[in-house]
């Protein structure tokens, strides 16, 4: 099977790459013909439900194998984004949803379940939101024409375990070919060798529809040619090492021709305001691996940089740096802003945390959730604030009722399980691990830490009945997704 692959990446790697995936390339269309129907295609191949499954699997790898960026306030900013650019795309649709690789090479790709990644490279090297956005945007068409449910028509024998970890190899093959080799390898045995075509419609679709969705949340279309210019840029300064995206899509002048045409048949927009898009580029900047790579001072930079966004970059650096009190003068002035973002609030807390002063952490957090309340970022920092304070009864308390309303939020489960454990609720403790790995698609994992809830101390009837009724539906979800693999491996 090794060899199988080792011959996928000689000749047909590229190929297999271009359906799976589905890296923003652009080619012609008219602009004029009638969009194709939504979410309607390819239904007959894959359940909604199978789609499911395989996006799990596909991020399952996907986390095991790339380094992602989970803070809450970037990941918010992304899918914010793409909730603004998809379309309504009825029940039988998809919904997107986005993650941040933290990876400086300007890529991004669509895989199955509606699940889109964004390197941080990308968003850093975007001079403008819409550049940014015509990438998501792209992606999402793929999503919402249900490209790769129409290609996996020549592949249903292949379990969905098998096709997850196939995509994810393939992606990973672009930065890392022997990771990639392994991942492949080790999901492959036992499985057919499949021919897969890749279709250019699909890319014609997808651009045309980029476009239309870029018009229609109000971002110019010329943002696309735009990025296009950022690629060239790019190569020419790379020489031998070109970007992820002219690895496997070359740039061609026809190309941009094509898309500079179709782009220029919407009206004009007026600028848009950039100045949220580039305090979200010195925050990740500043999280990200590029470590040192200030957005804002490039011997090239040719747009205007707000005071705010340079500011707000150089307190997060001073922090990072270990340099609190030059961080809070930096941060402190951000509060008084005119328009009050959730970040600065949730950035100046954060430093007061990591300078173990609990106390002005939580003067913070509260204020700003009299300002944005129901905010959940700014939640899970009050509870941890709340537990450096040696308060976990109320942290446990706070998070609960949050949880309650918010269960997909991952990221308060690790915080809401240390004070369930500091207040002695082991079983809650276990179960809240449970629940953040079932919602990570780690459904083996989820039905240990449940089996470990039951055996975690004493629960009241209605505990002992919530968590057996939640491992026998867990036990059933694998159940399932077992004998997906071994009926589609026969």
């Amino acid at each position: 099977m090794l060899r199988f692959f080792r011959n996928l990446s000689t000749r047909g790697l590229a190929l297999i790459y271009l359906l799976l995936v589905l890296s923003y390339p652009v080619y012609g269309g008219n602009l004029a013909s009638q969009l194709p129907d939504i979410g309607t295609v390819g239904s007959s191949t894959l359940t909604p439900r199978e789609e499911k499954l395989l996006g799990q699997e596909f991020m399952r790898n996907i986390r095991q194998s790339l380094k992602l960026l989970d803070d809450p306030l970037a990941v918010a900013y992304l899918q914010n984004l793409a909730d603004r650019l998809q379309p309504k795309l009825g029940e039988s649709g998809q919904d997107i949803t986005v993650f941040l690789v933290d990876d400086p090479s300007i890529n991004a790709f669509a895989g199955p379940g509606g699940y889109i990644g964004i390197h941080t490279g990308l968003l850093l090297a975007a001079r403008a939101e819409g550049e940014l956005a015509s990438v998501m945007a792209h992606e999402i068409a793929h999503v919402s024409q249900r490209h790769l449910v129409r290609a996996f028509e020549t592949s249903k024998k292949t379990s969905l375990a098998t096709m997850g970890a196939i995509i994810a190899g393939i992606i990973l093959g672009s930065s890392n070919p022997e990771l990639s080799e392994a991942v492949i390898a080790s999901s492959v045995a036992g499985s057919a060798q499949q021919q897969l075509t890749f279709s250019r419609t699909h890319e014609q679709e997808a651009d045309r529809v980029g476009l239309e969705l870029l018009a229609n949340a109000d971002f110019d279309p010329r943002m696309m040619v735009s990025f296009f210019e950022i690629l060239q840029q790019r190569q020419r300064t790379l020489s031998n090492s070109a970007p992820e995206f002219l690895r496997t899509h070359p740039l061609t002048l026809s190309r941009i021709a094509d898309t500079r045409n179709r782009a220029f048949q919407y009206p004009e927009h007026d600028p848009s305001d950039e100045s949220f898009f580039q305090l979200m580029q010195a925050r990740i900047a500043n999280l990200s691996r590029e470590t040192g790579s200030n957005p804002f001072n490039r011997s090239n930079q040719t747009r205007e940089i707000s005071q705010q966004a340079s500011q707000y970059y150089e307190g997060l650096a001073a922090a990072k740096a270990g340099n609190y009190s030059q961080a809070r003068i930096l941060i402190a002035p951000l509060l008084q802003a005119r328009t009050q973002r959730v970040l600065f609030y949730f950035s100046a807390a954060n430093i007061e945390l990591a300078d173990n002063r609990p106390d002005e952490a939580l003067k913070i957090t509260n204020t700003a959730l009299e300002l944005f309340p129901g905010n959940t970022p700014l939640i899970e920092l009050h509870a941890r604030a709340l537990l450096h304070q040696d308060k976990p009864q109320q942290a446990f308390e706070f998070l609960q009722s949050t949880l309650r309303q918010h269960p997909e939020q991952t990221f308060l489960y690790q915080t809401y399980a240390k004070a369930a454990s500091k207040i002695g609720e082991n079983a809650e403790a276990y179960r809240a691990l449970g629940e953040q790995q079932f919602h990570l698609g780690n459904v083996h994992q989820a039905i240990e830490y449940l089996e470990q809830a039951l055996k975690a101390g004493k629960l009241d009837k209605y505990e002992q009945i919530s968590i057996e009724a939640r491992l026998k539906d867990l036990k059933s979800e694998a159940l399932s997704r077992e004998q997906n693999r071994v009926e589609n491996s026969e």
